[in-house]
């Protein structure tokens, strides 16, 4: 490798970087190393929550969309990350956050659990649509069916329309394909535009959701860290010390050594009651001295420590 390359460039900065950090800083330097030395895989194998005509699709579609990928269908999210951990498919596109009805809990915690990290992200903006079989009029329809964050994406509609039944499903797209199957004009589902085209459903209504600038938030999640100079967002996990002002020290390296914190999500702790994840996105680069050493100090303060991965920021 060329003495001019990026990456040596990167592993002087640590190098330098880690005899500024807490005791653990030489584990957190190893795990950067590591995905210094892994390159984009060409035509990956790229799975997503769902069936065709689903938003994970979409988002896999156009985030990979210049990479010949194949992808493959799963039918829960957790599908999907265990198939990234056994090296079924090498990518997984998952959602993690909505603009309208937030965090996408569930994959938060299975990201910590999997020990998998986040190698990019794709927004995408979501139009809702209520499906329903050709002749069906809204009259007609008594239950809908869809994933619960559509189903929340859309409540002020349905709040208008309470004769409607929401009942929670899998998925967009599977809810579009149970419809088309059942036969029944008396249900319907909320999903896209290519949901109506792929299942020969009819339109009742149009751009249903709530907010009308609804983006859901896609990351792209991987067996390890893909690092470049590019990579301007990081995102790690942690929990605190059961002490008064814990989590206020913690945030303080990042203040302390000029990071903008761009999102803080806290969850209970599936194997610990009563203490807490926090999930943080900060701006930054591994290559920065000042983000390892915030790192370090967070990393030797928190009882629990999860570096998630460093990535481009979409949209910058």
């Amino acid at each position: 490798m060329n003495e001019s390359s990026p990456h040596i460039h990167l592993q002087k900065t640590l190098r330098i970087s880690v005899d500024k950090l807490y005791v653990g800083g030489e584990e957190l330097l190893s795990e950067i190393e590591e995905g210094l030395n892994t390159c984009r895989i060409e035509k990956p194998r790229v799975g997503f929550q769902g069936t065709a005509g689903s938003f994970g699709e979409q988002a896999a579609r156009e985030y990979f969309q210049n990479e010949d990928a194949e992808l493959k269908n799963y039918r829960s999210f957790e599908d999907v990350l265990s198939a990234v951990a056994a090296g079924e498919v090498d990518y997984g596109v998952l959602p993690i956050e909505n603009s309208t009805a937030g965090d996408v809990l569930e994959v938060s915690d299975l990201i910590v659990r999997y020990n998998l990290y986040v190698t990019g992200e794709h927004t995408l903006r979501i139009r809702h649509n209520l499906l329903a079989l050709p002749g069906a009029k809204l009259s007609d329809i008594t239950q809908v069916y869809s994933h619960i964050q559509a189903l929340n994406q859309c409540r002020q509609f349905l709040k208008e329309h309470d004769g409607i039944e929401d009942i929670p499903y899998a998925n967009t797209a599977l809810a579009a394909e149970y419809i088309a199957k059942k036969g029944d004009i008396h249900l319907a589902s909320i999903g896209s535009m290519r949901c109506s085209e792929l299942y020969n459903l009819t339109v009742l209504a149009s751009d249903i959701q709530t907010v009308k600038n609804n983006f859901t938030r896609f990351i792209i999640i991987a067996k390890h860290m893909e690092l470049s100079t590019d990579c301007n967002k990081i995102s790690i996990a942690f929990s605190t010390a059961h002490s008064s002002g814990s989590l206020h020290s913690i945030l303080s390296h990042f203040a302390y050594n000029g990071l903008n914190l761009v999102k803080i999500q806290s969850r209970p702790r599936l194997d610990e009651p009563w203490e807490y994840l926090f999930f943080v996105d900060i701006e930054g680069n591994l290559e920065d001295a000042n983000v390892l050493i915030a790192l370090g100090r967070v990393r030797a303060q928190s009882s629990f420590f999860k570096l998630l991965g460093n990535y481009i920021r979409h949209g910058q």
